[in-house]
């Protein structure tokens, strides 16, 4: 899967979304807090929405799979700042916010 070019240009939107009420992960493992994309229905539309902002108002940049990961940097709520990850078992860079529904978390 090829990730969009507003994916990459994405930063500034999503870093504009940081609030107050943005709590960072904590303990030993903060910087290396990660979701495992699963569940998702394969016949349904098989994805989860990367988001400009944290809810699903904000503009779709890009999307996450089953098998999909990516690093959790903050959150609020039930969404999280994710930064970089693998799609496809590819290291690829990225930004954006996400619904943890679909989340297995992993240190």
């Amino acid at each position: 899967m090829k990730l969009s070019l507003g994916i990459l240009l994405s930063v500034a939107t999503a870093s504009a979304a940081f609030s107050q009420n943005i709590v960072q992960p904590t303990g030993p493992l903060s910087n290396d807090i990660g979701c495992l994309v699963q569940g998702l229905d394969p016949n349904g539309d098989g994805f989860l929405a990367l988001r400009a902002g944290p809810s699903s108002s904000h503009r779709q940049i890009g999307s996450l799979r089953n098998g999909d990961a990516a690093y959790i940097r903050a959150c609020r709520g039930k969404w999280c700042y994710v930064e970089n990850g693998s799609i496809n078992n590819v290291e690829t860079r990225f930004r954006g916010w996400i619904y943890t529904a679909w989340c297995q978390f992993y240190p």
